[in-house]
């Protein structure tokens, strides 16, 4: 499902030297912002950072003045409990503001976005932004099989199908970090829901967040990325 957005990066990152005079700009790349719609920092600097710039230049780190505000605390606030702590985000919203935003089935709107997990070395020590170059895709798999919950009938389609990494990956979930973000989260009034799968609500003891949710075996795999749903 995220493949789409992976090779978008790649080309933005390729062409953004050389475009074509002639060729006419897509709707999502064109100048025109939507109303209500501003941009997330994009600099290598602040508690907010996109995981990568491909983001920014692909133009999809939009979001509405209230989230951006709350982003901006949660971020500023976990980085005060747990120094050098940077929260990477994804794929937000693009500027013209419809929804749903391909390959996503919601954003496009600026009232959601995808922020990375965090994660530590096989010592416990923490890594400062996901171990993949998309920032999805590092997977924290079920600690049981029995905790799974899109098996069977309920199994998720082969487009959205995703494989947990490997045994011998180098990296973990960072579990205390991981929770304290989404705490931050649920608490803010600005947060309608956010999603993660359910073995991993469990595991951070979050069962108590009501906002807390699981987004349905129709949709990606939420046990690599955290999806927050914005009023």
């Amino acid at each position: 499902m995220l493949q789409w957005t992976f090779l978008a990066i790649a080309l933005a990152l390729a062409t953004v030297a050389v475009r074509p005079k002639e060729a006419a700009p897509s709707p999502a790349r064109s100048a025109v912002v939507a109303p209500g719609l501003f941009p997330l920092p994009c600099a290598d600097a602040g508690p907010l950072r996109p995981h990568t710039r491909g983001y920014c230049l692909i133009r999809r780190h939009y979001v509405r003045e209230a989230p951006r505000a709350a982003l901006l605390r949660a971020a500023a606030t976990l980085q005060a409990r747990h120094p050098g702590t940077i929260v990477r985000y994804m794929e937000a919203s693009w500027p013209i503001g419809t929804r749903p935003m391909p390959p996503h089935l919601s954003h496009g709107d600026g009232r959601q976005i995808d922020l990375a997990l965090f994660y530590v070395d096989l010592k416990g020590l923490p890594l400062v932004a996901a171990p993949t170059r998309s920032g999805y895709g590092a997977y924290e798999p079920p600690l049981k099989s029995g905790d799974r919950r899109c098996t069977g009938a309920t199994a998720r389609a082969p487009g959205i199908a995703a494989p947990d990494p490997a045994a011998g990956r180098r990296w973990r979930l960072d579990e205390v970090r991981t929770a304290a973000l989404v705490r931050l989260l649920a608490a803010d009034p600005q947060v309608r829901r956010v999603f993660i799968e359910p073995h991993l609500k469990a595991r951070l003891g979050l069962s108590d967040l009501g906002k807390v949710r699981f987004a349905g075996c129709r949709a990606a795999r939420h046990d690599d990325h955290i999806h927050v749903d914005f009023f």
